[in-house]
């Protein structure tokens, strides 16, 4: 190596140690994580929402399981009954069944779209305060705490991380306070108005 090239390098790293030290220090970035399924499991309400979800969507899928049964009857009866069916009869049979099909088919969307299906609205009524409630309290956690990001670790974007970084537990007892706080609110509206 030449001393001129030298010379270069030891300049070039006293100027970067300049411009290094010029720039003010980054705040601290303060990282936590969170295990959504940990919090949920351990969240009486979310439970007690997905049994009320749960039964509403075996509710409907039983009512509509009755009418396609009973529209399959039909097929079936009228398969048998063809043979001593006029033509225009047949016709007639053939063009109300295609439409019973497709009311039905109609209504099987209505109730499965993942948009704005029946299902989806209705867990979307039962479960969205849920999540609400559990963003909220992350919300605050990570507001309160300084923490500059707080990630979900069940998304498959952290590969590894340090317990001690899982606030997972201080979010469901904070959530636990707040079902005991809006219990107590709740009863002391019901002393005012007896």
């Amino acid at each position: 190596m030449s001393r001129s090239s030298g010379s270069r390098i030891v300049t070039a790293l006293i100027l970067t140690a300049c411009i290094l030290s010029s720039i003010p220090v980054l705040a601290e970035v303060k990282l936590a994580y969170v295990r959504s399924s940990h919090i949920l499991r351990n969240y009486a309400p979310y439970s007690e929402a997905l049994k009320k979800y749960n039964e509403f969507e075996q509710g409907e899928i039983e009512k509509f399981q009755k009418k396609t049964a009973t529209f399959q009857q039909k097929v079936t009866d009228s398969q048998k009954q063809a043979a001593f069916m006029t033509e225009v009869k047949i016709n007639e049979r053939r063009v109300e069944l295609e439409q019973e099909n497709a009311a039905l088919e109609q209504e099987y969307e209505g109730l499965h779209n993942r948009q704005d299906g029946a299902l989806a609205k209705k867990y979307a009524e039962f479960l969205k305060p849920i999540f609400d409630n559990v963003n909220k309290v992350i919300f605050d956690i990570r507001k309160e705490e300084g923490y500059s990001f707080i990630f979900e670790a069940e998304s498959e974007a952290i590969l590894d991380a340090d317990t001690e970084l899982d606030i997972s537990e201080k979010v469901v007892e904070r959530l636990l306070l707040l079902k005991t706080d809006e219990s107590s609110t709740e009863d002391k509206k019901e002393e005012t108005k007896n």
